[in-house]
């Protein structure tokens, strides 16, 4: 991989439950490490960049003054490197994809995708979906994704539209050569904790040392806590569904508080969701396809594509493949925590309300 000449947009695409949380939550609370290397954070938050992106999605119109604006803040930059780090740059068109590479044409554009194997993907993105407002149970998304012709059918699609690399790293190929377009594999379960930030930097060109990496992560929920927040939204309703929390205020209280902050402390109680051993040939099988597409593709890798082809090491402690067959004790242990949780968040509202 050849070295970073200067200036450099780095934009970290994804992919989706990909340890992209870990990494945008390493950059955000990191400012002045990255400005002793000379590295632009664009916007004021994070939050900024998610925006910016879903203006550029959109191809124009005001919402793509969002994109532009950051674009504006690139050019004005000195230092030598910029970082985006947005796991929707992976899921745009070939037309939004063409636009990005347009206006940041003065620069170096540098693409990284980070990937991890599809049997621990599939039941991370199902737990993230029932957080966005989705209630399709856990064995009927495995169903769908699992199937014959899974992009036939919703969950289907949102699996794959999320999960399929090659695909994703095609609409970039026209535009990139291999030195900058890179993939960084996962690490597989048990390595070194610091060895995905440390992959993550060598494609962006960043000293790792000289970040704190001990920032709050976006931590997956329990099997129990999934399972109740797969209900919480389907009585919460449809209307709840792919709406930005930022804009809904009972979906900022559902996805960032209860689950982000309160249900997700409950998971070392609960049982691990884990893909059923009926669907580890699949997982097998549909891992090798995608390392063979991927060693087809003019790419450079950091880590291993081994990484990708799933081990089924079972995690530690209980373990489920169906959560809606847990036991009603541990479905109300994880409801219970989760509304302790809200009314101590209200009262800690109101305590600092009264001051």
């Amino acid at each position: 991989m050849a070295e970073l000449s200067d200036p450099t947009v780095v934009l970290h695409i994804g992919a989706v439950k990909t340890g992209t949380s870990f990494i945008q939550n390493v950059l955000s609370t990191n400012p002045a490490a990255l400005a002793d290397q000379g590295v632009l954070w664009p916007g004021q938050t994070w939050r900024d960049q998610v925006q910016a992106v879903h203006g550029l999605r959109g191809h124009g119109g005001v919402a793509f003054e969002r994109w532009t604006s950051l674009v504006d803040q690139i050019d004005g930059w000195a230092g030598p490197r910029a970082i985006v780090s947005m796991e929707f740059l992976s899921l745009m068109s070939q037309q939004a994809v063409d636009t990005a590479m347009r206006t940041l044409a003065s620069h170096r554009v540098r693409v990284v995708l980070t990937v991890r194997d599809i049997a621990r993907a599939l039941p991370a993105q199902w737990q993230e979906s029932v957080q966005n407002g989705l209630s399709w149970s856990y064995p009927d998304y495995v169903a769908d994704v699992t199937a014959r012709k899974p992009k036939g059918s919703r969950a289907g699609r949102h699996f794959w539209n999320k999960q399929d690399w090659p695909t994703i790293l095609s609409q970039w190929t026209t535009h990139l050569p291999a030195d900058d377009l890179i993939v960084v594999t996962v690490p597989p379960q048990g390595a070194p904790p610091g060895l995905l930030w440390e992959r993550f930097c060598l494609a962006a060109g960043l000293a790792p040392a000289a970040f704190d990496t001990s920032a709050k992560v976006n931590e997956s929920l329990g099997a129990a806590s999934a399972e109740v927040m797969r209900y919480v939204m389907l009585q919460a309703g449809q209307s709840l569904e792919g709406v930005d929390e930022t804009s809904h205020p009972l979906k900022q209280t559902l996805k960032q508080t209860l689950a982000k902050q309160i249900l997700s402390s409950h998971k070392s109680a609960e049982p691990v969701l884990v893909l059923p051993p009926q669907q580890h040939e699949w997982a097998a099988r549909e891992s090798r396809q995608l390392v063979e597409a991927l060693r087809s593709l003019p790419i450079t890798v950091i880590g291993d594509l081994d990484d990708l082809l799933p081990t089924f090491a079972a995690p530690k402690g209980p373990t489920t493949t169906d959560p809606g067959t847990l036991d009603s004790d541990t479905l109300l242990a994880a409801a219970a925590h989760g509304l302790i949780g809200l009314a101590e968040s209200r009262a800690r509202g109101r305590r600092q309300q009264s001051r």
